[in-house]
């Protein structure tokens, strides 16, 4: 298999490879998807720059640098193609001070792009969980507990049968090393199963899904644990009755 050229694309993408280094990437991109994919990527940032780049002043030795760099005369620039089609048609002396400011913001700018990517999983993340909240079914609130005051939770139970119940919590706190929240349902018996075990993710709500259905239970708790496994140690977060007592 050819070995992948990672380390190639973005001096490629902006336009700044030898000319016999540009055509060995560009052939070795017809046949692997992983690197278009990641050269896509990057071909983002570039074409976004004049845009996501906040007005700053600069270092001084990267002014110079760019400085010095606009000194030398350029050709009139060529024609943008595809995102991973483009051959380089520059020559290497005049673009090498400039792809190497450009490769300087690229190491900012890729950032806010995954920063981008980030917000728009947790948008549609929340979208997923309002969606499920709009279909329905039976709710009971777990009010926080102790130093979890103001934390709590909502396990929903949905209308249809084949939907899985879940519980939305807001404001969690973080856990140490190794600790895990621990979702509970307990039976009339007073037998404890394990519903979901789960870590906060540092947003305000996060939903979390479990793994048996909550119709012959009569209370779910969450509590505080060591171990994703085996029976309730830890303290207990918050619980809430989910079915009436029996007569």
């Amino acid at each position: 298999m050819t070995e992948h050229v990672t380390d190639e694309l973005e001096l490629y993408a902006v336009g700044a490879l030898r000319p016999g280094e540009a055509d060995r990437v560009t052939a070795h991109l017809a046949s692997c998807p992983a690197c278009r994919e990641q050269l896509a990527e990057i071909a983002t940032v570039v074409d976004a720059l004049p845009d996501m780049v906040a007005m700053r002043e600069p270092p001084a030795a990267l002014k110079q640098r760019i400085l010095a760099a606009a000194a030398v005369d350029l050709p009139a620039p060529v024609k943008r193609e595809t995102t991973w089609s483009f051959r380089p048609g520059r020559s290497w002396p005049a673009v090498g001070g400039l792809a190497a400011a450009v490769l300087l913001l690229l190491a900012v700018d890729l950032n806010s792009l995954r920063e981008l990517k980030l917000a728009n999983q947790e948008r549609a993340e929340y979208a997923g969980t309002l969606d499920k909240v709009s279909r329905g079914g039976k709710t009971w609130y777990m009010a926080g507990l102790d130093q979890w005051r103001g934390s709590g939770g909502t396990l929903f139970a949905p209308g249809k049968p084949d939907s899985t119940a879940f519980v939305v919590f807001h404001d969690l706190q973080k856990l140490q090393t190794g600790a895990v929240y621990a979702v509970w349902l307990v039976d009339a018996d007073g037998h404890w199963v394990r519903g979901a075990n789960f870590r906060t993710d540092g947003q305000p709500v996060q939903s979390v899904e479990l793994t048996v259905p909550v119709d012959t239970f009569s209370q779910c708790a969450v509590t505080l644990e060591m171990s994703t496994e085996g029976k309730r140690a830890g303290p207990l977060v918050m619980q809430s009755r989910i079915a009436p007592p029996t007569q």
